[in-house]
């Protein structure tokens, strides 16, 4: 007999607790009805079950979207027989009418209102068929972007970059002769600002910040100093925002950037061909400062000799192009025609315009995973579509002519309900397919998921049982150690 630990107490203890955590996983399994109510219930089987579950869910998404879907099929179908009865055969009934040689041109011409009646009968039903604002027996108007339009709240910053040696002076005046034209033409479409940077590197450099006067910018012109060295390259990369020279400038944080680099020289940078260009481009801020988006250069090569393989790679990365000017009129000439063609096509616009399109192929998802699409092919039902848009009987053969037109509009229509009907037929099948999927899918995730109930309450009840017989030997063990004393106390009484 011991008295510092009570192993029978503690025995007892344990299992009572044991049986209690049983007794609660069962009773929360009874409460839900899920046998996985967490993944440490079995976390290879939750995984089964959340996978399963995603399946179902989507299949029964699915099995919404296919009766959407017929219910699509059904509204274009339901159209078509509109059409077809009783406006195409009406339309028939009134052109075997005036094949009659009983009737005289009078009597044609009121059957000829009726038939544009007819027609206009059916382009309010092919025009105004729709299902969930989707038109289903007419092309789409869909808004477009108009590229060529652009929006008078474009912000232009645009660098004249011009190389002030003796050889281009002549040039410069040139320029400040078309300055006035080629801000107006720009002005009109956009929010035009020009600022002047001498291509001839300085220290500092010689610029003029933006301003919007053409006759200021042609003034900022003649304030550029005389040249020293060219370096045409390092101006172009300092100049963008963010650059020695960019920081300096005006730019606006919303703006297209345009440079315009007149020069008769490329090749007093280290850098004289294509390849050395390349390597310029693509290791400077020229490339990265700037998304091709964002920016746009253009050179104007000033010489009949001038060397433009080296500028052709900055003027192809940023969508940009090189100008041969011939003369001193045609430097005039390209500033405010060409040019400023090529800006304006080149300004985004959102000028909305109305385009129609072919007609739509409908893709239906009916199934829970990608790739599982139904396409309906819808049809556009106006006369013009059908052929009947010029059906006359204005006399007996352009009546017969019209007879075979309608006869063939009524065969394409008949074809198309078809078409329809055998769209909502597989439509169904496919509907009690997903069904049968889902409702299988579901059985099999049941013995993963569920709790089977009758055992619950059998290992519930053990537990309930093992609990209190547990706590019962709990008590008896206190009892044992009571023992101890007893038998202390008839020890003492002996010793006395």
């Amino acid at each position: 007999m011991i008295i510092n630990h009570n192993i029978n107490a503690l025995t007892a203890y344990n299992k009572s607790n044991a049986a209690g955590k049983a007794k609660s996983s069962a009773m929360e399994k009874l409460s839900s009805g899920l046998r996985i109510n967490s993944a440490a219930d079995d976390a290879a089987g939750s995984a089964i079950d959340q996978k399963m579950k995603a399946q179902i869910r989507g299949l029964e998404q699915a099995s919404r979207n296919i009766q959407d879907g017929v219910s699509l099929v059904q509204t274009a179908e339901a159209g078509l027989g509109s059409i077809q009865n009783p406006n195409l055969l009406r339309m028939r009934e009134l052109i075997i009418q005036a094949l009659n040689g009983t009737l005289n041109q009078d009597d044609r011409m009121k059957i000829q209102n009726e038939l544009e009646s007819v027609k206009s009968s059916i382009n309010d039903i092919a025009n105004n068929t729709e299902f969930n604002k989707i038109k289903v027996l007419t092309v789409p108007i869909q808004d477009t972007e108009d590229t060529t339009q652009p929006t008078p709240s474009t912000k232009l910053d645009i660098v004249f970059m011009v190389d002030n040696s003796g050889s281009m002076a002549g040039n410069i005046n040139t320029v400040k002769s078309g300055i006035e034209g080629f801000v107006a033409g720009l002005n009109g479409v956009a929010d035009t600002k020009v600022a002047i940077v001498n291509l001839c590197a300085r220290n500092p450099y010689n610029i003029k910040d933006f301003e919007s006067n053409p006759i200021q910018i042609a003034n900022n012109l003649n304030g550029l100093s005389a040249a020293q060295v060219t370096a045409p390259y390092e101006i172009i990369q300092n100049a963008i925002p963010g650059g020695t020279i960019g920081s300096d400038l005006s730019y606006r944080q919303d703006s297209k950037k345009i440079f315009i680099i007149f020069t008769d020289t490329n090749n007093e940078s280290s850098i004289s061909t294509e390849t050395d260009a390349k390597n310029a481009v693509e290791g400077s801020n020229i490339s990265i400062g700037l998304d091709s988006d964002d920016i746009q250069t253009y050179v104007f090569g000033m010489g009949g000799s001038f060397p433009d393989d080296a500028f052709n790679e900055i003027a192809d990365y940023t969508g940009g192009k090189i100008y041969h000017p011939s003369s001193s009129t045609d430097i005039s000439d390209k500033l405010k025609n060409d040019l400023t063609l090529d800006i304006k096509n080149s300004i985004p616009s959102s000028t909305p315009t109305q385009q129609q399109d072919e007609m739509s192929t409908l893709e239906l998802q009916v199934g829970a995973n990608s790739k599982q699409q139904f396409k309906v092919q819808l049809f556009d039902a106006r006369t013009i579509n059908l052929g009947i848009d010029d059906v006359t009987v204005n006399t007996i053969e352009e009546g017969k002519n019209s007879l075979e037109k309608v006869d063939k509009a009524i065969q394409t229509v008949s074809a198309e309900r078809g078409k329809f009907g055998s769209y909502q037929n597989a439509l169904e099948h496919v509907y009690n397919n997903v069904g049968n999927y889902g409702y299988n899918l579901t059985g099999a995730d049941s013995r993963i998921s569920d709790a089977d109930m009758a055992k619950e309450v059998m290992e519930m009840t053990k537990s309930s049982i093992i609990q209190q017989s547990a706590e019962a030997m709990l008590k008896q063990s206190d009892e044992m150690q009571k023992s101890v004393i007893n038998l202390m106390s008839k020890w003492q009484g002996s010793a006395q």
